[in-house]
C-alpha cells in the first residue's frame, strides 16, 4: 500500500470516528430528554469508546504518515526528530492542539463517574472537528476570503457530523419506541432530531456549494480532472442521501402508526443505506485532501 493510500484511509477513519462521537454526544445528551439521555448513553457506550480509540490512534497515525511523506518513507514513521519537524509546519501547528484535544477526549471518556462527562465529550469533539477547518484546502486562502472559507467549512463539518453521527444512535433510539414506558421519551428525541436534521441537511448543501465556489470558483464540469470528477460523485451521493432522508421523514414516519412493524423495518433499512452512503462520501472527502483542486 502506498503512503498516499494509507493517509486517505487513516484520514477517513479519523473523520468518521470524530463525527460519530460528535453525533453521539449531541443525540444522547442534547436531544434526549433528561433521564432518557443516560439510558441512551449506556446503550451507545461501546460505540462511543471504540470511536474514541479509533480517533486517538488515527490522530497519531496521521502525524506518523506525514512524517513518512516529509522524510524518507516508511523508515521515518516512528522517527521522533521528523515528527518534531512536522509539528513546526502549518499542519503541525494545528495538529499539536489536535493531539492535545484527542488526549483530553480519551481521558474524559474513561472518567464515566464525572458528572459533566457528556458535556466535555461534546466540547472536545466540537473542537476536534473545528480544527479540521484550519488545514487542507480550507486553509488555502489568506485574508477575508480565507476567513470566510474557514468559517463556512466549520459549519459544513458540524452539520455533516450531525447528519452522519446521529444515524446510529437514531437506530438505537428506535428500539425504545417499542417499549410503552419509554416510547414518549424516544419519540420526543426523534422529533427533536428531525427538526434539527432539516437544518443540518440544508446547511450541508449550502455550505458545500460555497466551498465549491471558493475552491474551484466555478461549477465542477471539467470531468477530465480527477478532483472535479470525484466532487461530482460526492454531490450525487449527498443528493441521494438527502432523498433517502426525505423519504424516511415524509413517507415512512407518517405510516408508522398504521403498520408499525413493516414500516419500521423499512425505515431501519433505509437508514442503514443512508449511513453507508455517508461513509462513501467521507472516503471521497479523505481522497480530496491528496488532490490539487483544479
Amino acid at each position: 500500500m502506498s503512503l498516499t493510500a494509507l493517509f486517505v484511509l487513516c484520514r477517513f477513519a479519523h473523520f468518521a470516528s470524530l463525527m460519530q462521537i460528535f453525533g453521539l454526544s449531541v443525540f444522547c445528551s442534547l436531544l434526549a430528554p433528561a433521564g432518557f439521555s443516560a439510558m441512551l448513553l449506556r446503550k451507545n457506550q461501546t460505540l462511543m469508546m471504540w470511536s474514541g480509540a479509533v480517533a486517538a490512534v488515527t490522530s497519531v497515525g496521521m502525524l506518523s504518515i506525514q512524517a513518512m511523506l516529509m522524510g524518507n518513507g516508511w523508515s521515518d514513521g516512528l522517527n521522533l526528530n521528523v515528527w518534531l519537524l512536522v509539528l513546526t509546519t502549518t499542519f503541525g501547528e494545528v495538529w499539536r492542539w489536535h493531539l492535545l484535544l484527542t488526549a483530553a477526549l480519551m481521558l474524559v471518556l474513561l472518567m464515566d463517574w464525572l458528572s459533566v462527562r457528556n458535556l466535555l465529550v461534546f466540547l472536545c469533539s466540537l473542537g476536534l472537528l473545528l480544527s479540521q477547518a484550519l488545514i487542507g484546502h480550507a486553509a488555502m486562502h489568506d485574508g477575508m476570503l480565507g476567513l470566510i472559507h474557514r468559517l463556512n467549512h466549520m459549519v459544513h463539518l458540524l452539520s455533516a457530523a450531525y447528519w452522519f453521527g446521529c444515524l446510529l444512535p437514531l437506530l438505537a433510539c428506535m428500539y425504545y419506541t417499542r417499549k410503552p414506558e419509554l416510547r414518549p421519551f424516544a419519540i420526543a428525541t426523534l422529533i427533536r432530531f428531525s427538526t434539527w436534521g432539516h437544518a443540518a441537511v440544508a446547511l450541508v448543501i449550502l455550505t458545500g456549494i460555497v466551498n465549491t465556489a471558493i475552491v474551484l470558483q466555478r461549477w465542477p464540469t471539467e470531468l477530465t480532472s480527477l478532483y472535479q470528477c470525484l466532487l461530482v460523485i460526492k454531490i450525487l451521493l449527498v443528493g441521494i442521501m438527502a432523498a433517502v432522508a426525505v423519504y424516511n421523514r415524509y413517507r415512512l414516519v407518517p405510516l408508522m402508526g398504521k403498520d408499525s412493524g413493516h414500516t419500521e423495518r423499512r425505515f431501519v433499512l433505509m437508514t442503514w443505506i443512508e449511513w453507508g452512503l455517508s461513509l462513501l462520501v467521507l472516503l471521497l472527502v479523505s481522497l480530496f485532501a491528496t488532490l490539487a483542486p483544479r
